[in-house]
């Protein structure tokens, strides 16, 4: 299955190409599938498709965004402080 995934790709775009890919490679539906084969297939077919998406296998989803692991964001404000006051 050749489906790409566009620009931004976020972890629910990536799950559900990994979806897709079962049902089109095994034939199967995969809410059909037992939950240790789901866990196995998604853990043998994410790493491939970040690969081919051109998102880190160590980096992680923060704020929106692909970030690299163990990053601080230095301008991280809680949600109340960066509200205008009244």
């Amino acid at each position: 299955m050749s489906a790409r995934i566009t620009v931004g790709t976020t972890p629910a775009q990536i799950k559900t190409l990994a979806i897709r890919r079962y049902e089109a490679t095994t034939g199967r539906r995969w809410r059909e599938t037992d939950p240790e084969a789901r866990s196995a297939w998604l853990a043998e077919t994410e790493p491939v498709i970040r690969a081919e998406e051109g998102v880190a296998a160590d980096a992680v989803w923060r704020d929106g965004a692909w970030q690299p692991a163990g990053q601080a964001d230095l301008f991280s404000l809680p949600a109340a402080e960066t509200e205008a006051s009244t």
